[in-house]
């Protein structure tokens, strides 16, 4: 945090555990009752991906066969832990192995599997590096997870070593600082892994090199804590620009790293750097040939190819073709490129299937590739073969369910590559893990030519969440902003628009993110099933999914260009919508953007609102960007703006909402991370008090101890749920 906050004369209550409140009324009892089912609802699943086949140091196999790690928050425990799954569905354990609790709401970011290392002067087979800060803050350090089961050696217990008993697991620090590491990449030779970090100045994110094996380090097997050695692999180039490195990946001849530069979201090119020697290589911009797009509005990232045949092709997710991501092979020896999804290129450019939509999730195995369409908000998957009868033909999956989201790992690094765990998210549920085993040889094609396969999935009955009795499905709906544009939303109906409802409007953050099919946090299905209130959630313009060119139109003197749109919404519920929703009865909803979206609305909006529930939002960009952490301003300017241009501060004081919350005429309910270094809990505090000071002003105010930019705890989680439902209920239904 940049300044200490300074409460003042606040008088805060101890509702719960870790929650600080102010002119906050007690919660009733019921609510916390009513709200159980949904809370166990939303404690899905998420996978971090398939455990890699552990081998002792004489290379036979190990005793972990290569599993799934998972992650989820059981019903008794404050933050989520780390579980393991065997592959087979039949084998029904879920095993944790994660049981220490530091008192916080810390992240476990990452959790990368990896064959084994030897830091210590020992092998240490199996496991996984973890990437965790402390309280939400985001300073994550690096943590090295291992099992004594499968080691020759059982190390002393070491100093600092977390005690996660009774897990059978250990878990050892090996940074020691107050800086950031993250983007944590193994090679498929489990040789070298790859990571990004601030330590050089605190600003600059670069890239650092370190060896798995034949590591060196110097550290011994005693109990003494050690720091993990790196090599700089991007030298601060000094162009004046705050440089934010992302690595991406190593080729499978441990020759080359693949890296992105972020100078924002909507500018990211790619490098290569050769890693082979004693030292690394000089940077080479990948510039990908024939592109069509100005190179300043475009992004790359990637992965290389897992066939040793072609170890030097990278296949890439861009936009330098056109809006819309699309994935392109590049060979970075021949440098040439070819259109896997490019669409609207013309006929004299070959594409093996033109998609027009955002493409993502790149997975890449030895034996084919990977990717997902985002079509509107539900996820497609495709797969291409790179071998056998049907070569470099695009095949879409149907996953024969409901339709949703889709997030998946593949088992490539294990030798399985058609082996794949899906994380499903649909309007029924969040988090439902699954498993296919993919045939690509037989194809079936639809009327239009596309070919296609049916998969059947294989549940891992311990690793679902529980249903809600009713799931509500969305709809999609358009309307027309205030300058024409057609802005998408999902929209869900208590009664599937039989009678007038009250209606919230959920806002996402980001901005650069979107409103998806994905199941909700836990309050979206009791405001529907328990208190009759409709919600929609708007993907107002600058959001992803839908090109470059949605998602730029709110930069930075265009910002209140979405607050417009949420105007343009209101109006549309008292027209296009008016049969089913009640117009008198609109509350505005969002987090961290979207809490700045809520701020907007009401400062310009309030006599068309009930209320307003914003989640550590912002509310001066000026205080904002100056207090943001270091490694994110540079970032965060190209989206809103650069506070030190004089021109542009005066531009963004002007429309933050902390300057104009006097007009805010409608009560407010605020809630912000204690720790949050994204947006600092002063922005919180100053609106609170600006909008409970001004003459019948109403506010309501939440702090949430030890955590950061998105809340992690039980006590909190449950606390902010409930206290948001009894807010609605009385602000909104009254």
């Amino acid at each position: 945090m940049a300044v200490p906050v300074d409460y003042g004369d606040l008088e805060f209550t101890r509702p719960a555990d870790k929650i600080k409140a102010v002119n906050v009324p007690d919660v009733p009892k019921e609510i916390f009752t009513g709200m159980k089912a949904y809370e166990d609802a939303a404690r899905g699943f998420d996978v971090y991906g398939f455990e890699r086949t552990a081998k002792t140091s004489t290379g036979e196999p190990g005793e972990v066969p290569g599993s799934i790690f998972l992650s989820h928050r059981p019903e008794d425990a404050q933050v989520s832990q780390v579980y393991r799954i065997s592959t087979n569905p039949a084998n029904t354990e879920l095993e944790r192995l994660t049981h220490f609790n530091i008192g916080t709401g810390r992240i476990i970011s990452t959790f990368r599997s990896i064959a084994g290392e030897d830091w210590r002067g020992v092998y240490r087979p199996g496991g996984a590096i973890m990437s965790m800060d402390f309280n939400g803050n985001e300073h994550f350090q690096l943590w090295r997870y291992w099992e004594d089961a499968l080691c020759e050696q059982v190390l002393p217990k070491i100093d600092g070593e977390l005690d996660n008993a009774p897990g059978k697991g250990r878990i050892e620090r090996v940074t020691h600082d107050d800086y950031r590491y993250n983007n944590i990449v193994v090679s498929p030779s489990n040789q070298l892994m790859a990571f990004v970090s601030n330590k050089e100045n605190n600003t600059d994110t670069l890239a650092y090199l370190t060896r798995l094996i034949g590591s060196n380090t110097g550290a011994t097997s005693d109990s003494t804590p050690f720091s993990l050695s790196s090599k700089l692999v991007t030298p601060l180039l000094r162009d004046g620009k705050t440089e934010r490195w992302v690595t991406r990946s190593i080729s499978v001849d441990d020759k080359y790293l693949l890296l992105t530069r972020a100078y924002g979201n909507a500018y990211q090119p790619m490098f290569v750097v050769d890693i082979s020697g004693s030292e690394p290589g000089k940077l080479e911009r990948i510039t990908l040939p024939g592109a069509t797009e100005r190179e300043e509005a475009t992004i790359a990232r990637g992965s290389f190819s897992l066939d040793p045949a072609n170890p030097h092709v990278a296949y890439i997710i861009t936009n330098s073709y056109g809006d819309f991501d699309s994935v392109v092979s590049y060979d970075i020896d021949q440098r040439t490129v070819t259109h896997i999804t490019t669409p609207n290129l013309g006929a004299s450019v070959p594409v093996l299937k033109p998609i027009a939509w955002e493409v993502g999730h790149l997975g890449v195995t030895d034996a084919c590739v990977y990717f997902t369409a985002n079509v509107e908000g539900w996820s497609t998957l495709y797969a291409m073969p790179l071998n056998g009868p049907n070569t470099n033909t695009v095949i879409e999956v149907k996953l024969g369910w409901e339709g949703g989201w889709i997030a998946y790992s593949h088992n490539g690094r294990n030798g399985r590559p058609h082996e794949l765990v899906f994380r499903l998210a649909s309007h029924r549920a969040r988090g439902f893990v699954r498993r296919a085993t993919l045939d690509l040889q037989t194809l079936k094609h639809s009327p239009d030519g596309n070919a296609y396969i049916d998969v059947e999935l294989t549940p891992y009955v311990q690793a679902a969440a529980p249903e809600v009795a009713k799931a509500v499905a969305p709809k999609l709906i358009k309307f027309r902003s205030f300058d024409g544009l057609e802005v998408p939303a999902l929209y869900y109906h208590p009664n599937e628009g039989k009678s007038k409802a009250p209606v919230v409007i959920g806002i996402h953050g980001g901005p650069e993110s979107q409103a998806t099919v994905q199941y909700r946090t836990a309050t979206h299905g009791y405001l529907l099933n328990e208190l009759g209130i409709a919600v929609i959630y708007p993907n107002v313009r600058g959001s992803s999914g839908y090109g470059r060119k949605y998602m730029s139109a709110d930069d930075v003197e265009k910002r209140e260009d979405a607050v417009k749109d949420i105007n343009a919404l209101i109006d549309y519920i008292g027209s296009g919508l008016s049969g089913e929703l009640d117009p008198s009865r609109i509350a505005v909803m969002g987090g961290s953007y979207g809490g700045y979206m809520v701020f907007g609305t009401l400062t310009h909006y309030s006599s068309k609102l009930k209320c307003g529930v914003a989640n550590f939002g912002i509310g001066n960009w000026v205080t904002f960007l100056e207090n943001t952490a270091p490694v994110r301003r540079a970032n965060r300017r190209l989206e809103y703006g650069d506070e030190s241009d004089p021109v542009i501060r005066a531009f963004l004081e002007r429309i933050s909402p902390l300057n104009n919350a006097e007009k805010i005429s409608v009560p407010l309910f605020i809630t912000h991370g204690e720790t949050d270094t994204r947006v600092t809990v002063h922005e919180a505090v100053a609106m609170y008090k600006i909008v409970r000071g001004t003459p019948g002003g109403q506010a309501q105010l939440v702090i949430c101890e030890g955590e950061g930019h998105g809340y992690k705890q039980k006590s909190v989680i449950e606390y902010v749920n409930a206290a948001t439902i009894d807010y609605l209920k009385r602000f909104l239904l009254s």
